[in-house]
């Protein structure tokens, strides 16, 4: 089964710094196979029979040893990813004014934070809900500060999400499928 792994908040401004290639090398040591790795910021795709829940675990756990500052990861299988962005409306990558996001679901995202933001949602933003992540649109200059994605920061929601433009989750899924 391929897997793919986001990393949040790794090798931003400096901080946090996960080297790719070590990275992908504790993966093949803990007997991931077809390990690769797409741009510096923490995504990966790996090869494994283990269920998705042993994934999930081993990856929490290599993180927390190896790191000496938290590193959230999210583990999805392929069908999964490629599922959620085949039901993507066209809005999503609509030309203009416009920045095309995907906000993937750490584990410790919640129900909640969801209904929360629904009550929330502004005129500017347009978002699909899918199984894994927000597929959000919102204004990249004329209106941003307008927007509700312009606010996201201060919200519980935002530590409990990895960020993803539109560009890079279609590179994935591209990737994924090779």
């Amino acid at each position: 089964m391929r897997y793919l792994i986001l990393l949040r908040g790794v090798n931003v401004g400096g901080n946090h710094r996960v080297v790719m290639a070590e990275l992908r090398q504790q993966l093949t040591d803990l007997g991931f196979s077809e390990v690769r790795s797409y741009i510096n910021s923490g995504n990966l795709l790996v090869d494994s029979p283990l269920a998705l829940a042993e994934v999930q675990t081993a990856v929490t756990t290599l993180l927390a040893t190896q790191y000496d500052f938290p590193v959230a990861a999210l583990v999805i299988e392929k069908e999964a990813y490629l599922t959620d962005l085949a039901q993507v409306s066209e809005w999503w990558g609509a030309v203009g004014d416009l920045r095309h996001n995907v906000l993937f679901f750490l584990p410790t995202f919640t129900a909640a934070m969801l209904e929360l933001l629904r009550q929330k949602i502004t005129t500017y933003d347009q978002i699909h809900y899918g199984q894994h992540a927000l597929f959000w649109t919102a204004p990249a200059k004329q209106n941003y500060s307008r927007s509700l994605y312009a606010k996201l920061l201060p919200m519980a929601l935002y530590p409990a999400v990895t960020i993803r433009n539109r560009n890079t989750a279609l590179k994935l899924a591209m990737l994924l499928q090779k």
